[in-house]
Order: C-alpha cells, then structure tokens, then sequence
C-alpha cells in the first residue's frame, strides 16, 4: 500500500496472548492459579472450625482446590455451629470478609490492578 504526502502509517504488533499470560503467570494452573489457591486456603484458617487443629492442619491444597480430608469435614462444613470466626461454610465466609483483599492480592502478584 503506498502513502499519500503526509500520512503516516504506524502498525503495532503484540505479543502472543500465551507469551503475555506466562509472562503475567496466568497460564492455565499456573503460578497465578496457585497462588489464589494458598490465599484462600491461607486467609480462611482462622475460620475453620477447630478443636484441636487437625481439620485446619490437614487441608490438601491442589492447584485450583482446597480438599479438607478429615471424614467429620463434610459435617463441620455445613453443620459446625461458630465459635467467634470458626464454624460453617468457613471459605465462604471468608470470601464475603475478605475476598477484596484477595482479589487485590492476586492483582499485585501478577502484575495488574484492580479496576
């Protein structure tokens, strides 16, 4: 294509969307995923019920899960009756208390912000 007197042309190339997403850690399960992960398990501790610490203790963090692996968890989940922060539903709560916080954290940890 050629330019009239006095245009110019001015072409803007990006990275692949895979190059910025590594770059950014958002590949799929990758580090940003792990990450949010740890948060939610990490800021959801002082809400799960606790006796003598083996639910909260024993939690399996996955990539993308969080499995409480005790038999009696299904129970505490939906039954526990609160005791301060700890009791039901405690990765809910959580998130209704502080997923801001988390939404902001996971933001700083790659790079962006939150909008």
């Amino acid at each position: 294509m050629s330019l009239g007197r006095g245009q110019v042309k001015m072409t803007f190339k990006l990275d692949p969307i895979s190059k910025i997403k590594l770059k950014r850690n958002l590949e799929k399960d990758g580090k940003a995923q792990r990450f949010l992960t740890h948060e939610i398990r990490r800021l959801s501790d002082p809400y799960v019920p606790m006796d003598k610490g083996v639910l909260k203790n024993t939690a399996v963090e996955d990539v993308d899960s969080i499995t409480y692996i005790q038999p009696y968890a299904a129970v505490q989940w939906y039954n526990n009756k609160g005791n301060g922060l700890r009791g039901k539903m405690w990765c809910i709560r959580m998130w209704q208390d502080r997923g801001r916080e988390v939404v902001k954290s996971v933001a700083n940890y790659v790079g962006g912000r939150v909008g």
